[in-house]
């Protein structure tokens, strides 16, 4: 009999003495000690209401894992029973385990990136100085804004997190976020760089409104596309590759593929975006127009990114459907109490976003050193493209560095590096001298491994957790991670725009020689700072590449063919 089926069990072949079926994902392979369905149980139950006895003969020839989903044989009789074990011993029965990921999925996963640069790029870069030379904000009102965005962030991205990875769905718990996210988050970008003619008030309003919005819409996706490299892998070394695929699409954060394809669409961004502002504003960095059509170009390049993204990629591992579910609120609670009670998690979230602060406070207020500062804004473009070609370079060999070296060592040495760079940047950027910026830029980017250990080490950390606790907070962890950068964003901007309002920076104004030094020392050695405590906090984190080896074994399983 094949193809039966019902909720709990699918027979795939059935004769007098084989049982073929076809295990789900969060149900043992055999009775245990606890009160938990499992799918010798149901097969019992099915054998005996059809052959209308109580207790009928079934073996457990083989077992899989709870968390592992695959094809599973059981024995009717006693004789195949013996035959299969037989089988196993001589080693000519076997499990085949489906570990690798194509070129396809790859760069569908990096085109997913691809479409949250598009978007986060302009923000993370240019919206303080939009929100300065445009709107007319000042430095305390933006400060205000990026407070209350991050307050309610705080709230919103963890909870989201805990959401998603509960959410039960065909297409699986992320994908959806980011199929029906898309469009929305791409509206939003355009409206937050639309300046309406408003009163003074008007627009904190608006501007507050826009941005919450657009982050809120932003974490959504973002945090749907970085739980995919955990949900479709358990191979240690191919989440690397994806992140890798990931990271060069991303200003802040992260097979050679998709080094090409995201390095393309980095340079790019980096290369375009300001001529494109003062292309379309009249040779201007000051006027609004030139902000909302590139914002709008940005965003329709987004949305087939994301598509392109949902198309190619599956999640393979821990899909909800096919586990015990507790109720929402129960399942929410228990995703917190594992994260925020692992020393591990906590250590990288919090490096994650010292990190970011650093990278974020520099990158939010980078554009009034050039402008201001330089008195060559078309620079900009120049260490951007520069910036973006050293995070390139990032990609081809952090794989060999993350897979040899203990990630949380490559990320301390990372963030000291950052630290040097913008040491460097303070007295070697007066000079003026165009090589000077160019390969201080592309240092910059190259040194630039955050993101990539983050990420591949969090993965780790998932599977560590799970296997410890029995939960997997793939949502929760990794909206941490999205609250950091938010966070790392909004007090790096925050405090940087507020600093070099205190140390008296005044918009589409001439200033003094000592204001501009103080305001030079805010915008690298503000940073620098940051990138030292960085170090500190991935140093003392306790996960290494030989535990997440060990753990890879356990659960390497989870891609069965």
């Amino acid at each position: 009999m094949a193809g039966y089926s019902n909720q709990k069990v699918f027979i795939l072949y059935e004769d007098e003495h084989l049982l073929v079926v076809k295990k789900p994902f969060g149900i043992e392979s055999q009775r245990g000690k606890s009160f938990a369905m499992d799918q010798e149980s149901l097969l019992r139950g099915y054998l005996s209401s059809k052959t209308k006895t109580d207790n009928p003969y079934l073996a457990v020839v083989h077992r899989l894992d709870r968390p592992v989903a695959g094809v599973m044989v059981y024995a009717k009789t006693k004789k195949a029973a013996a035959d299969l074990s037989a089988q196993l011993q001589t080693e000519n029965f076997s499990k085949k385990y489906k570990n690798s990921l194509s070129v396809w999925n790859k760069l569908g996963y990096g085109m997913g990136e691809a479409g949250s640069q598009f978007i986060w790029s302009l923000i993370s870069s240019y919206l303080t100085l939009y929100y300065t030379d445009v709107v007319g904000l000042l430095p305390a009102g933006i400060s205000f804004i990026m407070l209350i965005a991050r307050i309610w962030d705080a709230v919103n991205d963890p909870m989201f997190g805990a959401i998603a990875e509960n959410t039960n769905s065909k297409m699986g718990r992320y994908r959806p976020y980011i199929l029906f996210g898309a469009p929305i988050l791409a509206v939003l970008n355009c409206l937050t760089f639309l300046n309406l003619d408003l009163s003074s008030t008007g627009k904190i309003l608006w501007c507050a409104i826009t941005y919450i919005g657009c982050g809120m819409a932003y974490t959504a996706v973002n945090i749907s596309v970085g739980c995919l490299a955990n949900s479709m892998t358990a191979d240690n070394r191919q989440r690397v590759s994806l992140n890798a695929f990931r990271g060069i699409s991303q200003a802040a954060h992260r097979n050679i593929y998709c080094c090409i394809m995201g390095g393309i669409v980095q340079i790019l961004m980096g290369a375009v975006t300001m001529p494109m502002i003062m292309k379309f504003g009249q040779g201007s960095t000051s006027d609004g127009r030139g902000y909302f059509l590139t914002a709008v170009i940005f965003s329709i390049l987004s949305i087939p990114c994301f598509l392109i993204c949902v198309a190619f990629t599956k999640e393979n591992i821990g899909n909800k459907r096919y586990q015990k579910r507790d109720s929402t609120t129960l399942a929410l609670f228990r995703s917190f109490q594992y994260t925020f009670s692992d020393r591990n998690a906590l250590l990288l979230i919090l490096a994650e976003l010292t990190f970011l602060t650093g990278i974020f406070g520099r990158l939010g207020i980078m554009a009034y050193y050039f402008i201001y500062i330089l008195n060559q804004p078309k620079m900009i473009a120049v260490f951007a493209t520069a910036m973006s070609a050293g995070m390139m370079i990032v990609n081809f060999y952090a794989p060999f560095l993350l897979n040899r070296i203990n990630k949380k060592t490559v990320g301390a040495i990372s963030s000291l590096l950052q630290a040097l760079c913008c040491v460097l940047f303070f007295f070697m950027g007066q000079m003026r001298m165009s090589f000077v910026i160019v390969a201080l830029g592309f240092a910059y980017g190259a040194t630039n491994l955050g993101g990539i250990v983050s990420y591949t080490l969090g993965a780790e950390i998932i599977d560590d957790n799970w296997l410890r606790c029995g939960i997997r907070s793939d949502g929760v962890i990794y909206s941490c991670i999205s609250f950091s950068t938010k966070l790392g964003n909004a007090i790096g901007g925050a405090v940087g725009i507020l600093a070099i309002g205190l140390v008296g920076f005044k918009a589409n104004t001439q200033m003094s020689t000592a204001t501009l030094t103080k305001m030079n020392a805010v915008i690298n050695f503000g940073p620098a700072i940051m990138f030292l405590m960085a170090a500190v906090l991935f140093a003392l984190n306790g996960m290494t590449n030989e535990l997440g080896r060990e753990n890879e074994e356990k659960l390497k399983e989870k891609m069965v063919e």
